[in-house]
């Protein structure tokens, strides 16, 4: 009798062994594939615009990343093998049933845990049991962390053409939050530097000139406004078009101001005209406009012609990847600011 006794005994305590086990592995299972659900970016995301107690705490968990890794992989692979032991005592089945599903779950992609499922829910639940115990052993994690080195994942980027391709994948991806202005505007950063002024200026045939003879008036100012300009070169009287010297830039602020006045353009222009390189990069273009103070450059090829002129705008917009509106200039005007709309 008491032989049976002591054999169930050991048969009960060996069944809630391998009950505590496969809870234990399993528990270790479920966290490494919660953790490939998500980014941690993404789950950082999450946690901080969500009111859901089971995200927060994933994060909480998840965000020790490697020591989290040694710490599952160092519980998981001891439960593991104890538990391999104790059913290649009960039968050679249970232990190749035991591999092959493990194995399956590891390696299949399509047993993720999905986030608000049932199972990220459980994990959500679990998370916080685990927590003070990987706080705890954090600083020896550490140390096996740091002594096996940690992998480096590369980015798959090695040069400026792969960037720019992950851009445009960016833009049909399903779950993208980054808008069609924001991606315009990180490739135009990017292959800002690769363009040049003759690339982006406005030819000399399609510039507005304006004469420093022509007289003040609401014609000279209809005529200009309709443009969609703020500022014009000025050229010197009966000068040629083919080659037009270039004395200064009349603003259309300054214009309406006068409207009323008698004279000329050359009475209210700016004589602070300024000169770039057709060949010149557009970084250059830019610490022009800087240095000079000017939005507006004259633009020369290599024998002193002039070829086309190059506005802020015009440069700023490669950067933005979308055309700037040159519509409103009065921002040393308080009342004028104050009142703008414009986005």
């Amino acid at each position: 009798m008491s032989l049976l006794l002591g054999s169930a005994k050991i048969l009960i305590m060996r069944s809630v062994g391998i009950v505590l086990l496969v809870v234990i592995f399993l528990k270790c299972l479920l966290l490494y594939k919660t953790s490939k659900a998500l980014s941690l970016t993404e789950l950082r995301r999450r946690a901080r615009s969500s009111d859901t107690k089971h995200t927060q705490a994933l994060y909480k968990l998840l965000a020790f990343q490697s020591s989290l890794k040694i710490f599952i992989l160092v519980i998981g692979t001891a439960s593991g093998a104890v538990l391999l032991l104790l059913l290649a005592n009960i039968s050679g089945w249970l232990v190749v049933t035991f591999i092959l599903a493990t194995s399956w779950l590891l390696l299949d992609d399509r047993f993720i845990v999905r986030p608000g499922s049932w199972l990220w829910k459980v994990a959500g639940a679990i998370a916080p049991i685990e927590l003070p115990v990987v706080d705890f052993l954090q600083p020896a994690l550490v140390r096996i962390t740091s002594s096996i080195g940690q992998p480096k994942i590369h980015s798959g980027v090695y040069e400026k053409e792969d960037l720019l391709e992950l851009f445009d994948r960016q833009k049909s991806q399903i779950d993208n939050r980054l808008s069609e202005t924001e991606l315009k505007a990180a490739r135009g950063a990017l292959t800002f530097g690769d363009k040049i002024v003759s690339s982006v200026m406005t030819p000399r045939k399609a510039v507005e000139w304006v004469s420093q003879d022509n007289p003040i008036g609401p014609k000279l100012m209809d005529d200009l406004h309709t443009t969609g300009y703020t500022r014009f070169p000025v050229v010197a009287a009966n000068s040629k078009l083919v080659n037009p010297e270039t004395v200064g830039i009349l603003y259309l602020r300054d214009l309406l101001k006068n409207l009323e006045k008698q004279g000329v353009v050359g009475d209210i222009m700016k004589r602070d005209a300024h000169f770039i390189n057709e060949s010149d990069g557009l970084v250059q273009a830019l610490d022009g406009f800087l240095k000079s103070g000017q939005h507006l450059l004259i633009v020369v090829n290599n024998f002193e012609e002039v070829v086309g002129v190059l506005t802020l705008e015009d440069v700023l917009s490669q950067v933005l990847g979308e055309k700037i509106s040159d519509e409103f200039d009065s921002y040393d005007d308080r009342h004028s600011v104050a009142g703008h709309t414009g986005k």
